[in-house]
């Protein structure tokens, strides 16, 4: 799906069925036909997205917009139901490694954390250790994250957010 127009949003039960049918038929592994998958057009009711690929939000579209509207933008972008139960397993595997640091952590949801690196002596340290955590939660979950590296909370998010997906931004 990398490079495609993907929305995450809904849970209809056909969607959830179509995604698991899909998942028995094709296995973790295997290359998966994408024009098996539900598409937007294909969508009827009141959803919303959770969250969408780059290339899904190159149409204007974006988390908490209705899935009605945004099959209007992008009617062949591929439709995955949302899958709460599987982010929140991501989400505390990828708290897990920062935690098993030692490093000061504060929750800010299911995707995000503000990591305290003020005992760093300059930025070089801090650098490094920011690198080595995206190594380690590459390597514990899979997942890409990105980072930034400020001397405030505000200017972290902003930092953190130039270099997506798995970028390392100091300001």
């Amino acid at each position: 799906l990398k490079g495609l127009a993907v929305v995450v949003g809904g849970r209809s039960r056909t969607m959830v069925q179509a995604m698991q049918d899909l998942e028995q038929a094709y296995g973790s592994s295997a290359a998966i036909d994408t024009s098996q998958f539900p598409r937007l057009s294909q969508y009827q009711g009141r959803g919303v997205i959770t969250t969408a690929s780059y290339a899904a939000r190159a149409f204007g579209i974006g988390s908490g917009m209705g899935l009605m509207k945004a099959a209007q933008r992008c009617p062949d972008a591929i439709l995955l139901p949302a899958d709460f139960e599987r982010y929140r397993d991501y989400s505390r595997r990828f708290k897990a490694v920062i935690r098993a640091q030692g490093l000061a952590m504060e929750d800010r949801g299911i995707d995000e954390v503000y990591i305290d690196l003020s005992f760093c002596s300059d930025h070089d340290q801090a650098r490094a250790l920011a690198q080595q955590l995206q190594k380690a939660i590459l390597q514990e979950t899979g997942l890409s994250c990105s980072m930034g590296l400020a001397p405030n909370k505000l200017l972290a998010k902003l930092a953190s957010d130039m270099q997506k997906p798995s970028g390392l931004t100091v300001l």
